[in-house]
């Protein structure tokens, strides 16, 4: 087939209205540019305020503060990338976009991807958790003279992008406030085991440290006081380790070198994020719960009107002679018309634990944690939180499944048969060891 010599599109075929919206789903600041260069119409178009406007909100561009920090910067002095011959051309918006361009030189990725992960975190807070949207303390600002922490944590982490991803965070967000050294609603989650309550929470700048576990250096951002729980980013490591562990959001058991890869912190911190807007965390009376009710380590199932889920993780605060997990077990009854009554009473529990050799074991008692829990209409769940390690022989438990015994009404007043509920087959997550 021959191509037309008339192949072009001239910008007066359509209306300019309509070009209009073409330019304005041009994903970038540089497909702008080359757009621009086409022809003096196009060139036009690219400079439409409209258009300019659209590509601020891709970048998710504070349009206001940064129009504010603009107007100031020009009264001033006129910015290097504004002059007489090319003032005309620029239309508001492209001078707040070029301002928000100059001032974030080399973090313009970072600020994009972080400030939308911010927002959706603000919004999912504001309708999920109002105690935590109240304790995210303002940001730090950017590069002026009363951000010295901003500059503080630029001279002691290196240029990454994930490190830049964590600086612009803090310009967003400068951790949570905290009115006491406890903070029960942690972003990172809570949880209670055996009556300690862990809960997660994010550092502010001034609270940041560094600490060294043998050859790895870690610069903890989330921490907590009761537990020594933590997430920290790797700053420094062994060579052999730089490609694959280098900035990356880990979790290391002290003097065991095992740790959790969370992944490089831009990364974590989005997909944590959109964990929350899911729904992938519970929450319970304003704190999340720190245990995802999906995933690789988590599973679900339904029976006799009632959901079964289990959610694992590695305790990295624990004694370095083994591995240790936690796991929570929630109880939700969906419909007490399967159930055939309005409540049902634990009795008694059993379960199977997987081993790397393949052996098995079975473990198990009356009721859980020392309690026989019901779950009614009134109250449709419960939840407990419990631990399981490897054994002291060395055999390495990989992962575990159960049966629930449970009585209709209560054991006092049983409703009807005893009935089981599947603890599904779920894997732990094993740590990795840097050996």
């Amino acid at each position: 087939m021959q191509r037309s010599e008339n192949w072009t599109v001239s910008a007066t075929v359509l209306p300019t209205e309509v070009w209009v919206m073409i330019f304005e789903r041009l994903p970038s600041l540089q497909a702008i540019c080359e757009c621009g260069k086409v022809s003096r119409g196009w060139r036009a178009l690219a400079s439409n305020d409209a258009v300019w406007s659209a590509l601020l909100r891709h970048a998710c561009v504070d349009i206001e503060a940064e129009a504010k920090f603009a107007q100031r910067q020009e009264a001033d002095s006129p910015p290097p990338y504004i002059d007489q011959n090319t003032a005309s051309c620029f239309s508001r918006n492209k001078r707040i976009y070029a301002a928000w361009h100059q001032r974030y030189r080399g973090f313009t990725e970072s600020y994009t991807r972080m400030r939308r992960a911010t927002l959706r975190l603000e919004s999912w807070a504001r309708a999920n958790c109002e105690p935590l949207l109240q304790s995210l303390a303002p940001g730090l600002g950017w590069m002026e003279r009363e951000t010295m922490p901003v500059r503080e944590l630029l001279g002691v982490t290196s240029d990454s992008s994930a490190m830049r991803d964590f600086i612009i965070l803090y310009h967003l967000h400068d951790g949570q406030r905290r009115r006491q050294r406890y903070l029960p609603h942690g972003l990172f989650g809570s949880y209670e085991c055996y009556g300690e309550f862990c809960s997660l929470s994010w550092l502010s700048s001034r609270m940041l440290q560094v600490i060294s576990m043998g050859k790895v250096r870690l610069l903890i951002f989330a921490w907590c006081h009761t537990s020594r729980n933590y997430l920290g980013i790797v700053i420094d490591c062994p060579a052999a380790h730089t490609n694959h562990l280098l900035h990356h959001v880990i979790q290391m058991q002290p003097q065991s070198y095992r740790f959790v890869d969370r992944g490089r912190f831009g990364d974590f911190f989005t997909g944590y994020v959109d964990e929350l807007a899911s729904g992938a965390h519970a929450v319970h009376d304003g704190i999340v719960s720190m245990f995802p009710n999906r995933g690789p380590h988590a599973n679900t199932s339904v029976s006799h009107g009632i959901r079964t889920t289990v959610s694992t993780m590695f305790c990295a605060d624990e004694t370095p002679r083994f591995r240790v997990y936690r796991y929570e077990i929630t109880f939700e009854l969906l419909n007490p018309t399967i159930l055939g009554c309005s409540s049902a009473q634990l009795k008694s529990r059993k379960f199977l634990l997987h081993y790397h050799n393949n052996e098995l074991s079975h473990t198990g008692g009356a009721g859980v944690v020392g309690q026989f829990p019901i779950i009614s209409s009134d109250q449709p769940f419960y939840r407990y939180c419990s631990r399981l390690h490897d054994e002291e022989t060395g055999m390495m438990v990989l992962a575990f499944e159960g049966l629930i015994t449970m009585v209709p009404g209560s054991l006092d007043s049983p409703q009807g048969p005893e009935f089981t509920l599947s603890i599904p087959y779920t894997e732990l997550p094993v740590p990795l060891e840097i050996v």
